[in-house]
């Protein structure tokens, strides 16, 4: 079941195609938290589900060890084709695919938002900040009508490539758990 209107024939941007599937969220509506990745990788192209390579294994592992089931928790992308390569999307991209976010966290009504990256949170928040200046602070956005709370983490990929990201990649899964009253 997927959460808000989102076009799975959609062809209103280059990323369509190269696509496989469009990747709409996945998990419970509503549901208290909503974890936004930058988009779907090749394993998500392929099966149609946000984070299920290896980054959503870290993920998934992070949730688990805070003491939530990823079932419990809404999981979605800023955008919902694959970038060509895995590289960042775009702006206009992300511009064009925001109706379907939006239409997501609107049906989804989450107490709060967890950006996985600069990427999702520098666009989210409409600024350029290092995610030093991100991670670990109060956010707040207007997303589909509604104002949420926003926490910023590490994206799981980067504990693929340092691993020493891992300890707080987990913290701050964690704190936004526990900040969307999980578990």
């Amino acid at each position: 079941m997927t959460c808000g209107k989102i076009d799975l024939a959609c062809t209103k941007c280059r990323l369509s195609e190269g696509r496989t599937r469009v990747v709409p969220g996945a998990g419970p509506c509503p549901a208290k938290i909503v974890f936004i990745g930058e988009g779907p990788g090749k394993d998500e192209d392929m099966r149609g589900e946000p984070f299920v390579g290896r980054a959503g294994k870290i993920l998934t592992e992070a949730l688990e060890n805070a003491g939530v089931d990823r079932s419990d928790v809404f999981i979605t992308n800023l955008v919902k084709c694959r970038p060509p390569g895995n590289r960042r999307p775009r702006k206009d991209e992300v511009e064009t695919c925001r109706p379907y976010l939006e239409s997501e966290i609107k049906a989804v009504k989450p107490m709060l938002a967890c950006a996985l990256g600069q990427t999702v949170a520098n666009s989210l928040l409409g600024n350029k900040e290092p995610m030093s200046a991100l991670v670990g602070k109060d956010w707040t956005v207007t997303l589909g009508g509604l104002t949420v709370k926003m926490a910023v983490a590490y994206h799981p990929a980067a504990c693929l490539y340092q691993r020493k990201n891992l300890k707080m990649f987990q913290e701050s899964i964690k704190a936004a758990l526990e900040s969307a009253g999980l578990p």
